[in-house]
């Protein structure tokens, strides 16, 4: 499943979350590194199950949200994504309630 976060800064946004991470202001949330793909994960509930990737598209003021399981990881990503997405969504809600318009799935 994937949230769609509607912003006309889609890429300040993305930077903006990332940025609150690596400056540990979210204890909760870490970078990971793939492929030089910047992923986040929650270290407490759902980091061991997956990661959460954003993307942006700047055409249709968007920021995207996915969330992507581990190799080792045996369940579906569909029976934690939901889970995962809401603690996403804390995150945009508590530190960025004024930089989108709506979201969708």
């Amino acid at each position: 499943m994937n949230l769609i976060f509607k912003t006309t800064k889609p890429n300040k946004l993305k930077s903006d979350i990332l940025k609150l991470i690596e400056d540990e202001k979210l204890k909760t949330w870490k970078i990971h590194n793939s492929n030089n793909i910047k992923y986040i994960k929650h270290i407490d509930q759902w980091g061991d199950k997956g990661v959460i990737k954003m993307s942006t598209n700047i055409q249709q003021d968007e920021l995207i949200v996915e969330v992507f399981k581990f190799e080792k990881t045996t369940q579906k990503v569909e029976e934690f994504s939901g889970y995962y997405l809401g603690r996403f969504c804390e995150i945009i809600f508590v530190n960025f309630p004024n930089d989108f318009n709506s979201i969708t799935k």
